[in-house]
């Protein structure tokens, strides 16, 4: 009788503490994200992206930026045409949480703007990226994984509207300043130099003590082979 008693005991402690971790897991999860203060009211701009994130999800198919278009709509799965640039952050949280609750394992729903920047030249990666306005020059850099050149970022260039800054970018990157401290705007571009193409003559320079090097050996086997000749007729 007291071994069942202690089972039961046992038992019951066991679901009390799944009871709690579960409820303290629904609180957590039902927590308010922490929204940048530095966001406008409406912070979705017509042109630029919207972030969104469901983690721990990292399957889902709402994990990802979309596009928001030049009249303020963005296209999500399944409901379509949404003027994002008329919502608050909160207010397009509910909006995914009421539409997509079916679909999603957890509760978490995270959004933030993204701005267009372009990156160009003597980059590993270079292309057309989304990234959130308080990332630092290093970070956009490191996203396209560093320059090819060892001097690339001494030699960046940020083209602004229609003026080309190249000064104190090297003092920007090195103190990672924001994006939005250095006065960057969407779609502006980042370019440094590529390496120069290599000529013609770059590839015989190249190329010319490989066919040395065999022109020697085809000599010492010619001298060879006549001299064995000689030997043999004497």
């Amino acid at each position: 009788m007291k071994d069942k008693l202690q089972k039961f005991a046992f038992i019951l402690s066991a679901l009390l503490a799944l009871g709690m971790t579960q409820a303290a897991f629904s609180q957590d999860s039902n927590a308010m994200p922490m929204d940048d203060p530095g966001w406008a009211e409406f912070p979705f701009t017509p042109g630029d992206g919207l972030f969104i994130s469901t983690f721990p999800d990292t399957a889902s198919f709402l994990n990802g930026v979309f596009p928001i278009d030049d009249r303020g709509y963005s296209e999500l799965p399944i409901v379509g045409k949404v003027n994002v640039s008329k919502m608050t952050i909160p207010e397009l949280r509910d909006f995914l949480k009421q539409n997509y609750e079916s679909y999603l394992k957890f509760p978490n729903i995270y959004v933030k703007p993204v701005v267009r920047v372009s990156l160009l030249g003597g980059f590993v990666r270079p292309g057309l990226y989304y990234v959130d306005i308080n990332s630092s020059l290093w970070d956009v850099v490191h996203l396209a994984g560093g320059t090819l050149l060892e001097d690339g970022i001494k030699d960046l260039r940020w083209q602004h509207g229609k003026k080309e800054l190249s000064k104190n970018i090297m003092l920007l990157y090195e103190k990672g300043i924001s994006l939005r401290r250095m006065g960057f705007s969407s779609g502006d571009i980042f370019w440094t130099p590529s390496p120069t193409r290599p000529s013609f003559w770059d590839h015989v320079r190249d190329v010319l003590p490989i066919l040395s090097f065999a022109t020697t050996i085809w000599t010492f086997y010619n001298t060879y082979q006549r001299d064995m000749i000689l030997l043999r007729t004497r």
